[in-house]
């Protein structure tokens, strides 16, 4: 299964448009699963960026139009960390933007991101683990069958792929270690 063709020319579009900015990324959210095997529709697009609020002219000139920004909430949003989004006009894909954290682990998921292919595209993902452990966390917070889907489908596909080691010492640190138990136990 593939994403829609007008779903992955506004993912495209928009990784395009954040390379040329120059601004470090990683794909993450449903997007990153499915660079694992698990395509599913979406309207938007997550991402991790390694910028500051010196970034913001960069990407807001690399943003132009048909995409849709406030040009006064994306330095705000660097300077203080939190997320942003931006609306591709053409396909009223949304992008949302987050920034990485100062913490070991966000530094860390960071550090580990990898290229992989998404609808063949070559693109910066964040690595299964860390899906597995953004999933976790947000499932912590919220608890969603559409998450609980997802990383049931991404454990069955590539856990025999899967740093036991990492994935064990951050859910610990992360405090979702009777949540990666259960997906264990449900996979």
């Amino acid at each position: 299964m593939e994403h829609p063709r007008e779903q992955f020319e506004a993912f495209s579009r928009a990784l395009d448009a954040l390379e040329s900015s120059g601004v470090p990324y990683a794909v993450t959210g449903s997007w990153a699963i499915s660079a694992y095997g698990i395509v599913r529709g979406t309207h938007d697009l997550d991402l991790l960026i390694a910028a500051k609020v010196e970034d913001a002219p960069r990407l807001l000139a690399a943003f132009g139009p048909p995409y849709f920004r406030d040009e006064q909430w994306i330095p705000e949003a660097l300077k203080s960390g939190s997320f942003f989004n931006i609306i591709d006009g053409d396909s009223s894909l949304k992008i949302d933007f987050w920034p990485v954290k100062e913490d070991a682990y966000s530094r860390e998921q960071f550090a580990r991101r990898k290229q992989e292919k998404i609808g063949g595209r070559l693109s910066w993902v964040l690595t299964v683990e860390d899906i597995l452990l953004a999933k976790l966390a947000w499932i912590k917070m919220s608890d969603s069958e559409l998450q609980w889907r997802d990383v049931r489908s991404v454990w069955k596909l590539r856990g025999a792929d899967i740093d036991e080691e990492y994935i064990h010492r951050w859910a610990g640190v992360l405090a979702v270690t009777d949540l990666l138990a259960r997906l264990k136990e449900s996979a």
